[in-house]
């Protein structure tokens, strides 16, 4: 059994259906068409920006080096050492305020021990290096980075900034103690 509905049309001599010519869209197709193309527009929009900032294309999402690094084990000794922008000649955590070596680090042998420097200059890279223990690495302004390493020889130990000029000579005379 076949159903067949009626169907009320008009044609024109034409052909067509009255009232509509292929060049012509309803009111309301153009305004679905206007809401696709908008709603294309924000999601391509949306996915450069959510892309961007996966990718830190903006700089977003760039290290926070007064944070203490995620990666550095709880067990682990742990130290901060700022090269600081406080002026000409400050050196590792305001040395040039300090009578002695600075900083200080002691640590018991056989630990752990992370170093966390930050170059807080906004001009110049400073160095960092450790006696025996770590032969350095330079780190440009504004950047940090960290050093880990097993405290496995006894006695004291120089930390010092290995790049010449004014502002290391104040960044000469740090310490790490390696105590039994």
């Amino acid at each position: 059994m076949q159903l067949t509905l009626p169907v009320h049309s008009e044609t024109s001599s034409n052909g067509k259906l009255a009232g509509s010519s292929s060049g012509e869209e309803l009111p309301r197709t153009r305004l679905l068409r206007r809401v696709l193309v908008i709603v294309l527009i924000v999601v391509a929009v949306t996915g450069f920006f959510a892309a961007a900032y996966k990718f830190h294309f903006f700089g977003l999402g760039t290290t926070n080096c007064w944070a203490r690094p995620a990666s550095v084990p709880a067990s682990s000794t742990y130290f901060v050492v700022v090269m600081a922008n406080e002026g000409m000649n400050v050196g590792f955590n305001g040395s040039k305020f300090q009578s002695g070596s600075w900083p200080i680090m002691n640590v018991t042998m056989g630990r752990t021990v992370t170093i966390h420097v930050i170059n807080n200059d906004t001009i110049q890279s400073h160095g960092f290096a450790i006696q025996r223990y770590f032969s350095g690495f330079a780190l440009g302004p504004g950047k940090c980075s960290d050093v880990t390493f097993t405290a496995n020889q006894l006695g004291s130990f120089t930390v010092y900034c290995y790049i010449s000029c004014p502002i290391h000579v104040f960044m000469q005379n740090g310490k790490i103690n390696v105590n039994p």
